[in-house]
């Protein structure tokens, strides 16, 4: 029999995404819910009635029950969009179901975290369980809260510190955007190709540097370590990073964050080289500001207010229903395209 895990398998999205464009839901585009409607009609798949229970939650009818938002870390540009956004999508599902939604702010992430101290925090906002959203991969402080068997749904692909331990999640599909981002360039056709990550790149940037070489070996292109313009977070044109791109003569570079997005075009614009007629740029993750550039900068987007969307149904479909083994949820980044990306010169562009 026909599942919603085969649809999704094909559709090359989450279950979660088939569940939602299969109920209509306004959050997934209509291009989507087209192509998974088409699989699933060639597959025979059959969707329940509605007055059967169905994989997308209906609002909940009992009201005053809080969940917790449980801010981790202290990056402020990644509050101010990834916690802002997403915070959004927390709000709107809770609204939806007559759920309560408490901030809780934690400002530490590193091992001297106070299990006592979070735990505590947690425990007297009243909440009976909570969104985990922190700046940093690897998290401390949330031993007591695990014994406890508490409800936690974790923003992102994050582990605990010291357990080996399957959390609830939802994330972005990070590898395929990574992917989507480095095959969008090569069907304009350029095939020198360079990447910009941090020095101490993330959890979730290595999962975009992976998919751009992923996309570059299925495209037939050998390509190491040589492509890896590693930089800090701080610009410094003198940087060896820096002087490495201006070197290797590429044509279209993937930068793994919106700040080395950034970085990147502030360089290219202080060594004389116009984008894209020059040098092409995409980006990982937008910002109010990109679409404002000269020129437009193309991006690679995650859907934010979804992941908020989603690790609320989560959260609240763990308190009805505990005892539940981890899920992990990916939600498939979307390609902006707009005027930062052409097709490469025909000539030689290194300076």
């Amino acid at each position: 029999m026909t599942s919603m895990n085969d649809i999704a398998k094909l559709a090359g999205v989450s279950k979660a995404t088939v569940s939602l464009a299969l109920a209509d839901h306004p959050r997934i585009s209509e291009e989507t819910k087209a192509k998974i409607r088409t699989i699933a009609q060639q597959l025979g798949y059959m969707q329940r009635p509605s007055s059967a229970k169905s994989d997308v939650a209906e609002p909940r009818r009992k009201a005053g029950i809080s969940i917790g938002v449980l801010y981790v870390g202290g990056n402020q540009s990644f509050a101010q969009g990834f916690f802002r956004d997403t915070l959004m999508g927390i709000c709107g599902e809770g609204a939806r179901n007559h759920a309560h939604v408490v901030v809780i702010g934690m400002h530490a992430s590193g091992e001297d975290t106070d299990t006592d101290d979070l735990y505590g925090k947690v425990m007297e906002s009243g909440v009976e369980g909570i969104i985990v959203i922190s700046s940093t991969p690897k998290l401390y402080g949330f031993d007591r809260l695990v014994e406890r068997d508490f409800p936690m749904v974790f923003v992102g692909n994050r582990r605990l510190a010291d357990r080996d331990h399957a959390l609830h999640s939802v994330s972005s599909d990070n590898y395929d955007g990574g992917v989507m981002a480095t095959e969008h360039l090569l069907g304009l056709g350029h095939r020198k190709l360079a990447v910009v990550v941090g020095r101490r790149p993330l959890t979730w940037e290595t999962d975009r540097l992976n998919g751009f070489f992923s996309a570059l070996r299925a495209a037939g292109i050998a390509a190491g370590e040589e492509a890896v313009v590693r930089v800090t977070n701080s610009y410094d044109p003198e940087e060896s990073g820096w002087k490495q791109l201006e070197q290797m003569g590429a044509t279209a570079v993937f930068a793994t964050n919106s700040l080395l997005g950034h970085m990147t075009l502030r360089h290219s614009r202080n060594i004389g080289k116009s984008v894209p007629e020059e040098l092409s740029l995409i980006v990982f993750d937008d910002t109010a500001f990109f679409p404002l550039e000269n020129p437009p900068v193309t991006v690679v987007k995650q859907d934010m207010e979804s992941l908020g969307t989603l690790s609320a149904k989560m959260l609240l479909d763990l308190i009805d229903n505990p005892g539940q083994p981890a899920r992990q949820v990916l939600i498939s980044a979307s390609l902006a395209e707009r005027a930062s990306c052409a097709p490469p010169a025909q000539v030689d562009i290194s300076k």
